[in-house]
């Protein structure tokens, strides 16, 4: 099935904000969407990982987590090397089995932007092999996030572009990860003199950063801030970002926390000075990523995210949504 560009406007309380749905071929993207049978399976598995999954935790909370919370105690085994959701989707890969453990943080999110890269040619014609293709590459969720990627290399580099008339380009990254889409970005343009500023609590995420920035010539462009959003004011004040980005933390902070949270980003920039973050939509592998992967999101339609953008202070002409074929993942461009 061939994913058509799509566009359409949104109404809110303060105007209409623009969407635009991209076609796979504009960005090389991937839109292999999977049969009703597949989505069956998908289901079935989820259901198992959620019968499995729930027993186990709540026998750990009866008998020795009784001050953590459910949601605590399912997102520590989700973490847990050793731990298994469903013996048909992470027991036998290696692969699939990194997604769970690594999710919400660089490792997974590495595993799926460079699948067809780091991951697929490794694949041998056996068992392993097989159920890695039939989960994480054909996964509907893996090949969003990659179009997500993709995405936000070109948005970054546009934005890169249109402060071409700066003496220096400076760039914060807000939890950072290991900046692949940063670093691509700016590889893009060598003529033009950037810098960034990223910041990140995990410190493995920080030292691949700075491995990928080395390979890739531009280490010395780069500094790294290991800490929380909370130094970002004392940060922005003395690099004076005039782009801000922010992809992927959005899904973790409830509204009240995310409106906040752009408030005070907003305020960083200078005018003029651009945003870029995103927030993913309900789908229907949502089950897969909760029960499976262990993986909770918050997840907003188009709407719920442009309130928080409006929330945190952007006027609707100087918001454009971006989503990516599946629109699984949107990501928003804004103007101070």
């Amino acid at each position: 099935m061939e994913a058509k560009m799509q566009r359409y406007q949104i109404k809110t309380l303060n105007g209409k904000i623009p969407v635009h749905v991209m076609a796979p071929e504009k960005f090389g993207g991937e839109y292999d969407r999977r049969s009703p049978l597949y989505v069956g399976a998908v289901w079935f598995a989820s259901a198992l990982a959620l019968t499995t999954n729930l027993s186990q935790a709540l026998f750990r909370k009866a008998t020795n987590g009784r001050e953590a919370t459910l949601g605590r105690i399912l997102w520590d085994m989700g973490r847990d090397p050793d731990h298994v959701s469903c013996f048909l989707v992470d027991r036998f890969s290696r692969y699939n089995h990194q997604s769970k453990w690594g999710a919400a943080g660089w490792r997974s999110l590495d595993l799926f932007y460079n699948y067809r890269e780091k991951v697929q040619p490794k694949l041998n014609r056996d068992f392993e092999g097989w159920i890695t293709r039939q989960w994480i590459e054909k996964c509907e969720n893996r090949q969003a996030v990659t179009n997500r990627m993709k995405i936000v290399v070109d948005l970054l580099s546009q934005t890169l572009a249109s402060f071409s008339r700066e003496q220096e380009i400076r760039l914060l990254s807000i939890a950072s990860g290991s900046a692949q889409a940063v670093i691509a970005a700016m590889k893009r343009h060598p003529a033009l003199s950037v810098r960034a500023l990223l910041i990140d609590f995990d410190p493995s995420a920080i030292e691949e950063a700075k491995r990928m920035a080395g390979e890739a010539g531009l280490g010395d462009r780069f500094d790294f801030i290991r800490d929380t959003t909370k130094v970002m004011e004392r940060a922005a004040a003395a690099f004076k970002p005039h782009i801000i980005e922010m992809v992927g933390f959005l899904d973790y902070r409830p509204r009240n926390k995310a409106i906040g949270l752009i408030k005070r980003i907003r305020a960083c920039l200078p005018d003029g000075g651009a945003f870029l973050t995103c927030n993913i939509r309900k789908n229907r592998e949502k089950i897969f990523l909760d029960w499976i992967l262990l993986w909770p999101m918050i997840y907003r339609s188009e709407e719920e995210f442009a309130e928080l953008l409006l929330g945190g202070g952007f006027s609707p002409d100087k918001i454009q949504l971006i989503y990516e074929p599946f629109k699984i993942h949107g990501i928003a461009v804004c103007r101070k």
